[in-house]
């Protein structure tokens, strides 16, 4: 009989298989993973593959003693996977509409943009990365997707280059590889951040636009693109979140 940790690590395959079907269940991922962005891949994957709706997750422990909040009888835990040298286990955090408040309770701010925030952001986006926003706050998003995949890159193209073995990837030149890298990281990251932040993300892409995407269907390139869009979209929330603050 398979253990715990064993049934959810199935899971964790599974669902990475999953969400490489198609257009729809790579953008539904991305949709779950823009709002736990503080998060790495790997829990997102789980989170996204046990309660998709999630907004806000965290331990039981920070939401008792820091947001002082309860989480609510009989709620359930969502399983995280952990590895302690060759040992795994599983941790449990609680999504926020698993807690309730108390009187000392702290409020759960989850990041909003109104239109009266998108010239500040804008600003401070193109300070920060040097990417103009004269066209769009869409297209800026897009272009400093792009930049902040191309730097990615250039650190762990080595990285890629080792797991393409067994993929669509493996019959592709250098130059392809990179190119098809950087689209499907750039436009996944970029609809991450529109799924937060417009009301209607899909209204700025088409399925073509992800063709790239499923050049990464083995584990490992899975892994590899899910782990750029989570880093990047970590990396850009919070000057949004700045921006929106400010």
């Amino acid at each position: 009989m398979p253990s715990k940790v064993q049934i959810y690590a199935q899971l964790a395959e599974d669902t990475g298989r999953q969400i490489m079907k198609d257009y729809e269940n790579w953008t539904a991922f991305l949709r779950t993973s823009a709002r736990l962005y503080k998060y790495p891949y790997a829990d997102q994957l789980m989170i996204y593959a046990q309660r998709p709706d999630a907004t806000a997750c965290a331990s039981y422990d920070l939401w008792n003693n820091t947001m002082h909040r309860y989480v609510k009888r009989d709620s359930k835990g969502i399983a995280l996977l952990r590895a302690n040298g060759d040992n795994a286990y599983l941790t449990y955090v609680f999504d926020v509409s698993d807690t309730g408040t108390r009187r000392n309770s702290r409020p759960v701010v989850l990041m909003e943009m109104y239109p009266e925030h998108t010239e500040p952001v804008m600003s401070a986006l193109e300070d920060r990365y040097g990417v103009s926003g004269d066209k769009s706050f869409e297209d800026q998003i897009l272009d400093i997707s792009r930049l902040l995949a191309e730097e990615y890159w250039e650190v762990h193209n080595g990285e890629i280059f080792d797991i393409v073995e067994g993929s669509v990837l493996e019959g592709y030149d250098v130059l392809s590889i990179k190119n098809s890298f950087l689209q499907a990281v750039s436009v996944s990251t970029a609809y991450a951040i529109y799924s937060r932040l417009t009301g209607d993300p899909d209204g700025y892409f088409d399925q073509e636009d992800f063709r790239d995407v499923f050049d990464f269907r083995t584990s490992g390139t899975t892994f590899a693109l899910g782990t750029a869009v989570s880093m990047l979209s970590e990396e850009l929330f919070p000057k949004i979140d700045a921006g929106t603050s400010a």
